[in-house]
């Protein structure tokens, strides 16, 4: 299946980019069981346990991340349950948040706050999200029917890599990236000024 923009590959390039994609999943996950492996046994970090997102409202945040991107809410985090917990009043606005979670990866925790996102025009900080090469265009549709603005997908990877970037309604930088696309694409960074919008939740 192609689309738009999109050239069907040579078969023998199609092999080539599954492979490499299922390569490379290996080298990831031999990475991590390599690490978990060498000496010294104690005293390691085991994973990244959380990451956090300014989002001005969490009801927009909410019906983005879980409405539009799946996650699930793992915990919401409001002035009741700071206070109950023990934080000082002065710290308990600017802790408000919701804890969201994905099939794999760590917590994204969306923490109410009107500043904080990153320069429109920069590529960093963003969070990339995982998903399958099969569903990289479907994403990119269900994205853009929603009036999200999108680039790519492009490669900046090896071959089969490929990014689709968008951003969240509040202009925090976000990357959905697959291993084994099979499509023709450019290769380069994305140009990012093409991802303003104004996001009305569906």
């Amino acid at each position: 299946m192609t689309s738009p923009g999109l050239t069907a590959a040579p078969l023998s390039a199609l092999v080539q980019r599954k492979a490499i994609g299922v390569g490379m999943r290996l080298f990831f996950a031999w990475s991590h069981l390599a690490y978990r492996l060498r000496p010294p046994w104690s005293g390691k970090l085991s994973a990244v346990d959380h990451l956090t997102l300014p989002c001005a409202d969490l009801g927009v945040a909410e019906r983005f991340y879980v409405g539009l991107l799946g996650a699930r809410v793992m915990m919401r985090v409001d002035v009741p349950f700071l206070a109950r917990m023990g934080r000082p009043a002065d710290e308990i606005a600017r802790g408000v948040h919701l804890t969201v979670v994905f099939a794999g990866g760590p917590r994204l925790d969306l923490f109410e706050s009107p500043i904080g996102q990153p320069p429109r025009n920069a590529d960093h900080p963003h969070c990339a999200f995982r998903v399958a090469p099969g569903r990289l265009l479907a994403w990119k549709e269900r994205l853009n029917d929603a009036g999200v603005p999108t680039y790519g997908p492009t490669q900046l990877g090896p071959p089969g890599q490929a990014s689709l970037y968008f951003n969240d309604p509040f202009g925090n930088r976000l990357e959905l990236v697959t291993l084994g696309f099979t499509g023709e694409i450019p290769i380069g960074a994305p140009d990012v000024s093409a991802l303003e919008y104004t996001w009305t939740a569906p």
